[in-house]
């Protein structure tokens, strides 16, 4: 399957590649007050104004210095509905045979993370983020 590899604050997280739909530059996010820390703003996306996620907060790492990307994902279960998720900087887009994924530790409590990948020079977090930024109910502020 093909995932896309991205960092955040010196480390490495895979994501699926069926659920990006697109990847862009970092553009301008309009702050929204009141809204969970994890909502980062708003952005205009060719006329769609789509909710920005950070990555850092939803799934509790630290926070990059600068982020240059946003992943814009697609919802499974409506075509329609769209959400960027700010990253840090993408690095490449890989093949991962599901055999190469080693499950998360069982101390992990945390529903994003599906396993590690291992490299010859570096090691990647699979992460599944698309429920926890889809379903307003599953994130907690």
């Amino acid at each position: 399957m093909q995932m896309i590899m991205f960092k955040m604050s010196d480390e490495y997280y895979l994501i699926s590649a069926k659920s990006v739909e697109e990847i862009i530059d970092t553009v301008p996010i309009t702050y929204v007050p009141l809204a969970p820390n994890w909502v980062k703003g708003l952005i205009n996306l060719r006329g769609n104004v789509m909710t920005v996620i950070g990555l850092s907060e939803l799934i509790g790492i630290p926070s990059p210095e600068k982020c240059m990307n946003i992943l814009i994902m697609k919802n499974a279960e409506n075509e329609e509905e769209r959400k960027g998720l700010l990253i840090e900087e993408v690095s490449e887009v890989v093949d991962i045979n599901e055999e190469d994924i080693e499950l998360p530790p069982e101390k992990s409590d945390q529903t994003s993370y599906v396993g590690v990948v291992s490299f010859e020079d570096k090691v990647a977090n699979v992460v599944n983020v698309s429920k926890m930024i889809f379903e307003e109910n599953t994130v907690k502020a």
